[in-house]
């Protein structure tokens, strides 16, 4: 079976595969080894990746984005903060979807459309069929999402060898990259994300990665950077031009995509 690691983040989801020994972070056919995890629509076009983020200056509403932490979980129990640019998150019987062009498509088809590009892509570089793969989640995703994901992934083609904690997965290259998987260690994992940030204390003993304590705050990343970013700009702007660049979405896309 060829299969396939994925880091599927909020804002950007990664392609590795082994060759000769070796992990290779691959790239899409972009070009991309951080793959933005966004899907646009345009009319009956399908945008993925890049070229799904660039949509977000003209076609915000039909453009999703941030929807990994949403995979699995009720409507009543998500955040759509950090949707409020893009598509929005809609009550689809009680589950999350988003209304694209007059038609709704809930969460789980997004993402399956989403490992299906990713998918397609690994099948590009390696010149061969991928059946499986190992993919990462957060320590804090509940035994229904992981259930939600797995049946996700095989839906678009993938099956799942095996669901391995993010600061697991981080750790365990670090260690083997150093041959440092047999030093018995306690180490803080901390992950800095677009949307949220994580950590966790893992101890190592015997090549054994065990989790001892985790922690997740969801008002700290890198969108809370770039609005405080945005904010400054728009304030040197509008002294310089009298003019909000942050009045509308279209104009707001423009300035947060700009650096």
């Amino acid at each position: 079976m060829v299969a396939i690691g994925i880091a599927f983040g909020n804002s950007t989801s990664s392609i590795s595969v082994t060759k000769d020994g070796k992990v290779d972070v691959i790239a899409n056919p972009d070009g991309d080894r951080f793959i933005p995890s966004a899907l646009s629509y345009v009319g009956d076009d399908e945008y993925h990746g890049a070229q799904a983020l660039a949509q977000l200056v003209r076609n915000p509403k039909s453009t999703v984005v941030n929807f990994r932490d949403f995979i699995g979980l009720p409507f009543s129990k998500v955040d759509p903060t950090y949707s409020q640019h893009s598509a929005h998150p809609v009550d689809v019987n009680g589950k999350v979807g988003y209304e694209i062009n007059g038609k709704t498509v809930t969460v789980e088809e997004i993402a399956q459309r989403h490992l299906k590009s990713i998918k397609l892509a690994a099948e590009d570089y390696i010149g061969q069929e991928v059946e499986g793969a190992v993919i990462t989640v957060p320590t804090d995703f509940t035994d229904a999402q992981k259930e939600t994901l797995t049946k996700v992934s095989e839906s678009a083609g993938l099956k799942v060898l095996q669901l391995i904690n993010e600061p697991s997965s981080a750790l365990l290259a670090h260690l083997a990259a150093r041959d440092e998987l047999l030093n018995d260690k306690i180490f803080v994992v901390a992950d800095f994300g677009g949307i949220r940030s994580d950590a966790a204390v893992i101890a190592v003993r015997g090549g054994v990665l065990t989790v001892l304590s985790t922690a997740h705050d969801y008002n700290l990343g890198g969108d809370k950077l770039d609005d405080s970013l945005a904010d400054f700009f728009a304030k040197e702007f509008q002294k310089k031009y009298k003019a909000d660049p942050k009045k509308t979405a279209k104009s707001l896309a423009k300035l947060k995509s700009a650096y």
